[in-house]
């Protein structure tokens, strides 16, 4: 089999668990199979009562077939539920009697039990099987995150965020929960007045953008897939040691400070607007230009910095960047091109 075809295929094998063995290795103090890391959606079969929960442990004891869970190893060789946390959720809560059955329509007599209520089916459930197929870490991890991409369709599709959360676990993806924690990121976008809310880890991939942004000016390896230049990223520095992680946390603050001190309440939006709202645009933009300058720069030249991005926000070459294409190749190099030498003229 070629490499490039090896390269598309799934490594993979399936394994039949009975529920017994999937309790006791999703509720072991170690836990060995991974039920409910944080980029999987809350447990939705408990928001109208048991019913559905219920429907689903009788249609186990009536022997109906299942379909099948996907897991992903990670490393350590854990596994962890990419598909099926419902159904898997529903089977642990229902053996550590979480829940009653209700509206039983098969098995009536079962109407508000309990497993530990059920006598000889109890063991009839521990011994029903569970077809899984497990991914083997030796997955490329851009094939994996195909295979959540798919697993979700249909259902709530997780964001590619949300994805790289899952995929690569570590030192870097935790610095993005940290910095997404501060306020200019997590309310970006948001007016004060509103009660809209952030999801799907938007401003964790915020402060991704930076860094891959930053580490890569000239976007030589950018392919005008926003998505594929991110993922790169992530999996070349997911892994990356305690010192780079200080280096990129120290490198994200310092930029945010500078943007902050010349833009204030203007912070990532063209000014010169009547309505003036925060755009990805201006933060991508002016976080690897305005946010790399030293502080000395920034705090001698601000109102000079400031003023030239106004007169860049209201020329027509840059206004017609902003038509259609906003992350094309083309379209970010034109911006960053335009600003260069009215911001070199600012800070000299």
């Amino acid at each position: 089999m070629s490499e490039e075809f090896e390269d598309k295929t799934l490594n993979l094998y399936p394994i039949d668990y009975p529920f017994e063995t999937l309790v006791a290795r999703i509720t072991a103090d170690t836990p060995k199979t991974i039920l409910n890391p944080e980029f999987q959606r809350k447990y939705k079969w408990d928001k109208d009562g048991w019913g559905r929960a219920s429907k689903f442990i009788e249609s186990c004891l009536m022997r109906i077939p299942l379909p099948s869970c996907y897991f992903a190893e990670d490393d350590d060789r854990r596994q962890l539920v990419i598909d099926g946390v419902q159904r898997l959720t529903t089977i642990t809560r229902f053996f550590n009697d979480e829940f009653a059955l209700e509206g039983m329509t098969t098995f009536r007599e079962l109407e508000g039990k309990k497993f530990s209520e059920l006598g000889d089916l109890q063991a009839e459930l521990e011994s029903t099987t569970i077809r899984c197929i497990v991914l083997r870490k030796e997955n490329p991890k851009k094939l994996i995150r195909e295979i959540f991409a798919r697993l979700n369709q249909g259902a709530v599709e997780l964001s590619a965020q949300e994805i790289r959360h899952a995929i690569y676990p570590g030192a870097l993806d935790d610095l993005l929960v940290e910095l997404s924690e501060i306020e200019e990121i997590r309310n970006f976008g948001i007016a004060e007045s509103s009660e809209r809310v952030r999801n799907d880890r938007e401003p964790e991939e915020q402060v991704l953008r930076f860094f891959a942004f930053s580490e890569d000016l000239e976007l030589a390896g950018f392919n005008d897939v926003l998505s594929d230049f991110l993922d790169s990223y992530m999996e070349r520095k997911f892994e990356a040691s305690v010192q780079e992680i200080n280096q990129l946390r120290t490198q994200f603050h310092s930029a945010l400070k500078n943007c902050k001190d010349i833009f204030g309440d203007d912070l990532f939006m063209d000014a010169t607007r009547d309505r003036p709202k925060q755009g990805m645009i201006h933060y991508d933009l002016l976080m690897v230009t305005v946010g790399l300058l030293d502080h000395r720069s920034v705090s001698t030249n601000k109102d000079k910095i400031k003023s030239a991005y106004d007169q860049l926000c209201e020329s027509d070459d840059f206004r017609r960047t902003l038509s259609g294409g906003l992350q094309k190749k083309t379209s970010i190099l034109k911006r960053r091109n335009l600003w260069r030498p009215l911001l070199d003229g600012a800070i000299n």
